[in-house]
């Protein structure tokens, strides 16, 4: 799929990450048409900024390298975390061959968004907290907060993954409270200074993004209750009473700073949980089950490629779903795998959620699957 989008010389770009990485070449910032924004994180921008200094209107081709080189590299810190964990070489090659192999990973690399460098960093992630002493658990802390500038939805799982070093067995308890204060800690700082940028050029000391509660409304709004949650079987969310809605949001923001305006969508957002909580009960289950769901929307894509990622899929969560029984799992650092998944998969059943959104977390799932043959691949 990557190299059909290179022939056509064209990738996408629906977040409008280049023009992000155009005003940084130009000297005009982080800002869209002059205005400084924080509305997108900025690791990716700053990663594809010397791409578009150097290669000009053919930047998609050196995204595309960028893209390749970072499946690799995701390839590699996959199998490299999987040695760190004791499993067998066998088991690490299986896990660096999901991760090679993933249908997400793999349609999301013809796409200029940040799903393939955060899939690179969760992995860099867990190959680091598996290093030794509280160096790893320090470079852990950095890649988190990395990939919090990467992704949000990162965040959290930095979180967790700090709970979970706290609460498992693994050292004493001034040990484990060690691990847990430093790797939030080196998360906190990596991440400051963005805040600090964003205090000076928003008015706020932003720590990720001003998208938040925008994207908390899209997901929870009465016309998508209406529409998609209590509609017709298999419904996807388009047309003209998703564009009237957008442009409500748009007329009800304007004139607010970013900070403002992400406020105003997330009380509104919260508003209609509160008037409809069944609505939200429903919205989040299905929200869940798309994160997790065995292949793409039929109303979007066709019938042979949802086959296929579905006869990928379901004996790969069976093994999943057999490592998360293994008792070594919920050890550190094996257990920052699993409280990434949960992490994740909290923020995606309350935020808007695609299949693409579960793509950080392919290689947390391809370790924890081959652990759950670790004894085959020793024998």
């Amino acid at each position: 799929m990557l190299a059909q989008a290179l022939r056509s010389g064209r990738l996408e770009d629906p977040d409008n990450y280049l023009p992000l990485a155009r005003s940084l070449v130009d000297g005009r910032g982080f800002s869209i048409n002059g205005r400084p924004t924080a509305y997108r994180p900025p690791l990716y921008p700053l990663v594809l900024a010397p791409l578009v200094a150097a290669l000009g209107d053919r930047v998609d081709y050196g995204v595309g390298v960028l893209h390749l080189a970072l499946g690799a590299g995701t390839v590699v810190l996959t199998w490299s975390a999987a040695r760190r964990w004791g499993l067998p070489p066998g088991a690490a090659v299986v896990a660096a061959t999901v991760v090679a192999c993933d249908p997400v990973l793999v349609a999301q690399g013809r796409s200029v968004m940040t799903e393939t460098l955060a899939a690179f960093l969760t992995a860099a992630t867990l190959s680091a907290l598996a290093r030794p002493g509280l160096t790893g658990v320090t470079l852990g802390g950095v890649l988190f907060g990395l990939g919090s500038l990467c992704r949000p939805s990162i965040l959290p799982a930095a979180v967790l993954t700090a709970v979970a070093a706290l609460a498992t067995s693994g050292g004493s308890w001034r040990l484990r409270l060690e691990r847990a204060a430093v790797l939030l800690l080196a998360t906190a700082l990596t991440l400051a200074p963005w805040a600090a940028r964003n205090a000076a050029a928003v008015g706020e000391p932003v720590w990720t993004t001003t998208h938040g509660g925008y994207t908390l409304y899209l997901a929870n709004n009465p016309v998508y209750y209406d529409e998609v949650v209590n509609g017709p079987p298999g419904a996807v969310w388009t047309g003209p009473n998703q564009k009237l809605w957008w442009d409500s949001v748009n007329r009800s923001a304007r004139g607010l700073s970013e900070p403002q305006a992400d406020r105003l969508m997330r009380a509104t957002a919260v508003r209609v949980i509160a008037d409809r909580p069944g609505d939200f009960v429903r919205a989040s289950a299905a929200r869940l089950g798309r994160f997790w769901g065995l292949a793409p929307a039929g109303a979007v894509y066709p019938r042979w490629l949802r086959v296929a990622t579905a006869a990928w899929t379901v004996p790969l969560w069976a093994a999943l779903a057999l490592g998360l029984t293994r008792r070594s799992t919920w050890l550190w650092p094996r257990v920052a795998a699993p409280a990434t998944l949960a992490a994740l998969s909290l923020v995606h059943t309350v935020y808007w959620t695609d299949l693409r959104m579960r793509a950080p977390v392919v290689p947390a799932v391809a370790l924890l699957s081959a652990s759950a043959f670790r004894k085959i691949y020793s024998s």
